[in-house]
């Protein structure tokens, strides 16, 4: 079906939906929207043409704190956010953005008398982010510029520290104030970073206006804070509060009841360290550093922390066999390099000394099963995968470490 012709040849309005119909199609039934991590509710659902995204106008974009409007005597929606003002009109192969015209791959349609606009282009010219979740068929636009991550299985999307921390603390992107202890009532929170907690002149750490920075405990310095919700079957969010330095330190606290508790493994409080990015999910928190690639619910030679009321544990692959036969799918870019040694059959932990391989990077490690593998018991950092690829061929695949 050529869209573009159609529209050109002036088909009516009905004659266009029953023709585009056809032409739809979907990873899944239902393409899901998130604004910032918040799901869209509507009353036409979203539809995927082409292989790009239309979703009707106002629900979208009103969810993301823009002002949008029809003229139906133009057949012109009107997106306005400052500081831009997008205009597109039914039909037409660009839109314009205060004034400038921009080519986009696919026009703005109508559908059940809703005007189904591309996502992306539009989010785009707003500056917004938009990362898709081809696994679950889902949007995920940022109004604060910065991407999320698909995250496969858990049907959400997270971020860096970094970012999370700005996101969260600083109101612009979603609110001015967090419900720490879902209490109906959001909590004020003021953050300020310092590199010496035994030199601060202000709270580091403020809610409510009181100053719970001694409660931070024995942090040496406080670099980025952000806030999550790491378990949403209680009621409660967590703080998270991560330490300068070339390894930084994350530790996590809990505000409940006018309290700030810390977060223990064990007895003592947990600090989790790691070398470049924190990465958020909705029920767990997965630690990535410079030798690790996320799949799924894993990381290889890394691992999965989970809280269990105010214990933080760590498991680190120690129960391998538990992933033997999954797919495992590649949810961000970090580049990675690995040690890959194409066998047909494989011995556990006989590839530890073996270092002249070929080298497989992670950008060709989309998708693949896991068939076996080897924990090394003296030291969990080192682990092979004996893995199956989608073209069938089977390899061992290790870390690359030079």
């Amino acid at each position: 079906m050529d869209f573009k012709k159609m529209i050109a040849s002036g088909a009516a309005v009905l004659g266009l939906c029953t023709a585009f119909a056809a032409g739809v199609s979907a990873e899944e039934d239902v393409v899901t929207v998130l604004v910032d991590n918040t799901a869209v509710t509507f009353d036409q659902q979203p539809v995927i043409l082409d292989g790009r995204t239309l979703v009707p106008a106002r629900a979208v974009f009103e969810q993301a704190g823009a002002e949008v409007s029809w003229d139906q005597e133009s057949q012109t929606a009107t997106i306005v956010k400052d500081p831009y003002t997008v205009t597109i009109k039914y039909g037409d192969t660009a839109l314009y953005r205060n004034g400038e015209r921009i080519e986009i791959d696919i026009p703005a349609i109508m559908l059940e008398n809703r005007i189904m606009l591309p996502v992306r282009a539009i989010s785009e010219a707003m500056d917004f982010a938009v990362t898709w979740d081809g696994h679950h068929s889902m949007v995920l636009v940022s109004t604060d510029g910065k991407p999320y991550r698909a995250y496969a299985f858990l049907k959400t999307g997270f971020k860096t520290l970094e970012d999370a921390a700005e996101f969260y603390s600083n109101g612009t992107a979603l609110e001015t104030g967090v419900d720490l202890d879902n209490d109906g009532t959001p909590e004020t929170i003021e953050f300020n970073s310092t590199q010496d907690m035994s030199a601060v002149s202000s709270p580091v750490l403020a809610i409510n206006g009181i100053d719970y920075t001694a409660g931070l405990g024995t942090l040496t310095s406080a670099y980025s804070m952000a806030v999550v919700d790491i378990d949403r079957n209680d009621a409660y969010k967590e703080i998270i509060i991560s330490e300068n330095g070339d390894t930084l330190n994350a530790r996590f606290y809990r505000y409940e009841n006018g309290i700030l508790k810390v977060i223990t493994g064990s007895s003592s409080p947990m600090t989790v360290s790691y070398a470049s990015k924190l990465l958020l999910s909705g029920t767990g928190y997965i630690i990535s550093d410079l030798t690790g690639t996320c799949y799924v619910d894993i990381m290889v030679t890394g691992g999965v922390y989970k809280l269990e009321d105010t214990s933080l544990t760590l498991f680190r692959m120690r129960s391998i066999e538990s992933i033997y036969g999954r797919n495992l799918y590649r949810t961000y870019d970090d580049n990675m390099l690995y040690h890959v040694i194409y066998t047909g059959s494989y011995s556990a932990g006989s590839y530890k000394d073996v270092t002249d391989t070929g080298v497989i990077g992670s950008a060709d490690l989309q998708q693949f099963k896991i068939l076996d593998g080897y924990v090394d018991p003296e030291d969990p950092r080192y682990i092979e995968l004996y893995i199956e690829l989608p073209d069938g061929n089977t390899a061992v695949i290790k870390p690359y470490q030079t």
